[in-house]
């Protein structure tokens, strides 16, 4: 089965709203073997909306949209299905009956406004909306499906897994496709390519590869009847791919690298500390989000100013000679973090987050400080000069060179 996705609103296209409903969907489909043929996004205008369904129909054995089913004069969603079915809107008063004990319920009388939200062509049923006022619509005409749910997020995720999905379980022929993220770091896209480049051409499997902030991912996706055969399909993959890249994988699929750093740091019996300067506890807050990092993590100074920093332990000869933002600085920051805690690990992070220039250096600048039992590290790097990026990816780098550490330590 093919599918297209059509998110529906003028505030979407002018950047007033992130639509979150067409990723969650298509996250949705490959598990049951239905395949995405294209994400589509109009504004709350009934000519464009009615060309795009068209062109959806055309395309696709399913078609789901999302929005446009307030009672307001933009929400076009019915009116626009509608006219693609070549029918008549009519007012389903058993629809009309819950919208008005809906609004009994809140206390209220219902508007008249919402009488549209009745509405109903005779190729089409409605879907109930538990927590919303719009019901959502699945319409079936000439051996394809259109479901219309609401924009709301909450709304749509609920209806989606309580009435959509199921249905669709019902009807969609037995094909299970499955897909397998494996997350690494060290090697550029090209460098990557190379190593698994025999992979690409298996006959039952599709690779990809993406960038990310934390470095590489590579996509593997194998379709099959079911799942205990898609299973199968997808294990000698893995273990060919671990085999040619396995040194540089540090996650796969939901894993995040914070979480993969804590669970190396217990494996290892060590703790961590930190001292950072130009993402101003970031990382602190990002190691912190993981359950349980209490279990490793020491604690953490944000020294911004040479003072903190002198106060934390930074010697002042190193700010004096080689400026604050410097890799002497970030080594000293990261023993001093290790010293005053008593962690195994001690990290340092200083640079330049924005808008202007220190000491010469350019915004952007990071230099990072690892001090561990065998010594201390350093890492230098430039970043876009945007000052959240720049706090953002200091941080994720960070992690990458500890978990490098880490992963060094294997076997001994």
């Amino acid at each position: 089965m093919r599918a297209d996705i059509i998110s529906i609103g003028t505030e979407i296209l002018m950047g007033e709203l992130v639509d979150t409903n067409a990723p969650y969907l298509a996250a949705q489909l490959p598990p049951m073997g239905i395949e995405l043929q294209r994400i589509s996004q109009t504004k709350d205008d009934i000519g464009m909306l009615v060309e795009t369904l068209q062109q959806a129909w055309q395309r696709s054995d399913l078609v789901l949209t999302t929005g446009g089913l307030g009672p307001t004069d933009d929400d076009l969603t019915r009116e626009a299905i509608a006219q693609l079915a070549g029918e008549s809107l009519y007012v389903d008063h058993q629809s009309l009956e819950h919208l008005k004990e809906v609004f009994n319920q809140r206390g209220s009388s219902m508007p008249d406004a919402n009488i549209k939200q009745a509405n109903l062509i005779h190729s089409a049923r409605t879907i109930l909306n538990a927590i919303g006022t719009a019901p959502g619509w699945w319409m079936e005409k000439d051996g394809k499906i259109i479901v219309a749910m609401p924009g709301p997020p909450r709304e749509m995720h609920t209806m989606w897994e309580s009435e959509v999905l199921p249905q669709l379980h019902r009807i969609v022929p037995e094909t299970v496709i499955l897909t397998r993220n494996f997350k690494t770091n060290g090697l550029g896209e090209s460098a990557l390519n190379e190593l698994i480049a025999p992979l690409f051409h298996l006959p039952n499997a599709e690779l990809g590869m993406y960038a990310q902030a934390q470095g590489v991912h590579v996509r593997v996706r194998v379709q099959a009847q079911n799942n205990e055969e898609a299973l199968r399909l997808l294990s000698p993959i893995e273990s060919e791919l671990r085999s040619l890249i396995g040194e540089y994988i540090w996650g796969v699929d939901e894993q995040i690298l914070e979480e993969q750093v804590g669970k190396e740091l217990i494996r290892h019996g060590l703790t961590l500390a930190t001292m950072e300067s130009c993402t101003g506890g970031l990382l602190a807050h990002t190691i912190t989000q993981v359950p349980g990092s209490s279990n490793y993590f020491k604690g953490g100074i944000v020294a911004y100013s040479i003072d903190m920093k002198i106060d934390g332990g930074v010697a002042p000869n190193l700010i004096r000679d080689y400026g604050v933002v410097s890799p002497q600085v970030a080594q000293d920051m990261a023993r001093a973090a290790k010293d005053r805690m008593g962690a195994d690990i001690g990290i340092g992070i200083t640079g330049v987050a924005g808008p202007n220039e220190i000491e010469g250096n350019p915004v952007g600048t990071v230099h990072i400080g690892l001090a561990h039992p065998g010594g201390i590290l350093h890492f230098s790097r430039r970043y876009p000069s945007q000052r959240a990026i720049v706090k953002q990816r200091a941080t994720t780098q960070t992690l990458i060179e500890v978990w490098n550490l880490l992963n060094q330590m294997k076997g001994k």
